[in-house]
């Protein structure tokens, strides 16, 4: 692992059980992301990418190998160390938003920092404040309801900023969004995150994220494989 290597993939495989017999999702992939780099992962659907992003973040756990990041192993972390890990260092952004309905938008993106412990008034002041760049401050008592698909999907990336993540792992988060919204949520994404200095590792399908991005990843038959960029 490189100085300059925020994340490490070594070896990393995934085998799962369908009735008597095993499929192998991921073979042996073996990656190097550096820190405040954007990629792209790309692959027709089933061919293991949500399955690889649940593995960067100890959400799962994989058959043979191993993931580093900032130097620590998630794969020799207990199921709480791990939990522990993601609340602390890894943010989220979903196709589906994900958003607790019987919560404000401002308790939504509080929600980080009350799970870790933090919600200290300059950390809370931070997190708000996220609200107002992404055009949301005049919305924090409302219910996610009451919201746009588009809103909804601002407070998400606010939330999944809220406490200052390394790495910011997204799933087609443009994914149930028109193209014009879509278009705005990647604006946000790159200056929340990259411009920002943050790493973050990305599935979709977007022309403009793709075009974006500093390198682009694709899985064919559980094998990752990396594209020249645009």
């Amino acid at each position: 692992m490189t100085a300059d290597c925020q994340i490490a993939l070594r070896g990393l495989s995934k085998t799962v059980r369908e009735g008597d017999r095993a499929r192998m999702i991921l073979r042996d992939i073996n990656a190097d992301i550096r820190a405040g780099e954007l990629v792209v992962l790309l692959g027709r659907s089933g061919s293991g990418k949500s399955t690889l992003l649940n593995l960067i973040s100890g959400i799962d756990e994989p058959t043979h190998g191993e993931v580093v990041i900032d130097g620590v192993s998630l794969t020799a972390l207990s199921e709480h160390e791990r939990t522990l890990f993601r609340r602390r260092h890894l943010g989220f952004v979903f196709q589906f938003f994900n958003l607790i309905p019987t919560l404000t938008v401002a308790e939504n993106v509080l929600l980080p920092l009350e799970l870790n412990g933090a919600d200290d008034a300059r950390r809370r002041a931070f997190a708000l404040g996220l609200l107002d760049v992404v055009g949301l401050g005049d919305r924090h008592d409302s219910f996610p309801d009451r919201l746009s698909g588009g809103e909804q999907q601002r407070v998400a990336l606010a939330r999944a900023l809220a406490h200052d993540p390394l790495v910011v792992l997204a799933d087609e988060p443009t994914g149930n969004l028109d193209v014009e919204t879509g278009r705005t949520v990647v604006e946000l994404l790159d200056r929340l995150t990259r411009r920002a200095g943050k790493t973050m590792i990305m599935v979709t399908h977007s022309p403009e994220v793709v075009g974006a991005a500093d390198r682009l990843w694709t899985l064919q038959d559980g094998r990752l494989f990396e594209k020249e960029s645009p």
